[in-house]
């Protein structure tokens, strides 16, 4: 007697499924890529989503490729992109990619891919490049129009044809020596006025920020991810080890690695960016808060400082009468006081001050020295000696 016909590799058998306390439960059988017949299961909000989900499955033990062409939409290979880009990259990034590749899909996700020419793709680009970045978005273009020619849907990716032209760059924005000074006594003058309505707990953590970034050129969030392992003030050093992220829910959690995998570094600090950590550490007045793994600065509670509310703070400094004066000496505007200029005041300090380009790269953990001098360095200022160059300019001597 002749039993079933085999099943084929792939090939799903009949689903059998069953309907559970609202939601259904079905199965079925497969064969994988090795010969070998599995038993799936799934289980979802309908019947034709079981069926859908014991596909996909059957798909994957088939080691299957995606049938695709010429006429698959550009919204399918975008998907495809996001699902390759997953476990390849980090939450932050991915998190761009994924809104860039939603607003693509959204615009121009229903075009057949063997129409986007490089001529069409180029007055595409035109077009969007009037209200938004290009940059993330020839990201996400490149990558799923390689992910189309990697299933042979076309033969060539038409992004690879498009000249990228190079954007004029002015010359970065950096503090003045002066400008700094007349930011540190804005700040005192707000941390005064705090103090005397919530205590001197909240009042002095954008002071304790900013000084710590002016001392070692340190992003935001690398500076609230330090904790009280990472400095040894006997030493005078940081270790960068960490960054502070949002997670898939937009929750703050430290990530114990940090922008690129090159850039964990020992920073040496001056007298001042040592005083600053050394206060904070007298702030911690109990047993969890001088715990290794505490934060280095430390909210009203001994918490983790949230970069976000230490940006707002210092946003909102920009419209001092006497910081606008200050600023404008130079060419400044308010909105241009962010997190990231203070990162770049530093390493123009040590670069002007040193005369040496590879110790500035080495303050901010940059891979190549042409990164640092193309978006970090803005007008030198005067030139000094050495090591103690932060003290110099920016230190206790520099004030008297």
């Amino acid at each position: 007697m002749a039993g079933r016909p085999a099943l084929g590799v792939g090939e799903l058998g009949s689903v059998k499924c069953v309907e559970v306390n609202g939601r259904f439960r079905g199965r079925a059988r497969t064969r994988g890529a090795a010969g070998i017949v599995r038993r799936l299961t799934a289980t979802s909000t309908s019947p034709e989503k079981v069926e859908q989900l014991l596909q996909e499955q059957a798909d994957e033990l088939a080691i299957a490729v995606r049938v695709v062409d010429g006429d698959s939409e550009l919204g399918t290979f975008l998907a495809l992109w996001l699902e390759d880009r997953q476990e390849e990259v980090k939450i932050q990034s991915m998190r761009v990619y994924r809104s860039t590749a939603e607003y693509l899909t959204g615009t121009i996700g229903a075009i057949p891919v063997k129409e986007l020419t490089p001529a069409r793709l180029k007055g595409i680009l035109k077009e969007i490049g009037k209200t938004r970045d290009l940059h993330q978005v020839r990201t996400a273009l490149n990558g799923a129009l390689g992910i189309a020619v990697e299933l042979d849907a076309i033969l060539h990716n038409p992004i690879a044809s498009l000249r990228r032209k190079k954007p004029r760059r002015g010359r970065p924005k950096a503090l003045s020596v002066a400008q700094v000074w007349v930011l540190r006594e804005v700040i005192l003058e707000r941390e005064a006025g705090v103090a005397k309505h919530g205590g001197p707990a909240g009042a002095r953590i954008l002071r304790w920020v900013v000084e710590l970034m002016l001392a070692s050129g340190l992003r935001i969030s690398e500076v609230c991810a330090l904790r009280n392992m990472d400095v040894d003030l006997q030493a005078g050093t940081i270790a960068i080890t960490g960054t502070m992220i949002e997670d898939e829910h937009y929750i703050l959690i430290r990530q114990d690695e940090l922008k690129a995998r090159d850039q964990a570094r020992i920073i040496k600090l001056p007298q001042y960016g040592c005083r600053t950590l050394q206060e904070a550490r007298s702030a911690q007045e109990t047993i969890p808060s001088r715990l290794p793994q505490s934060p280095a600065l430390h909210g009203r509670r001994g918490n983790t400082l949230d970069p976000r509310k230490v940006r707002k703070a210092l946003i909102k400094l920009r419209e001092h009468p006497r910081l606008v004066e200050a600023l404008a000496v130079t060419g400044l505007k308010p909105t241009d006081l962010t997190p990231h200029l203070l990162r770049r005041t530093a390493a123009t300090l040590v670069a002007a001050a040193s005369g040496n380009i590879i110790d500035a790269q080495e303050l901010l953990g940059h891979a190549h020295a042409s990164t640092t001098k193309q978006a970090y360095l803005g007008e030198a200022f005067f030139t000094v000696g050495s090591a103690q160059v932060l003290d110099e300019i920016l230190g206790e001597r520099a004030a008297q």
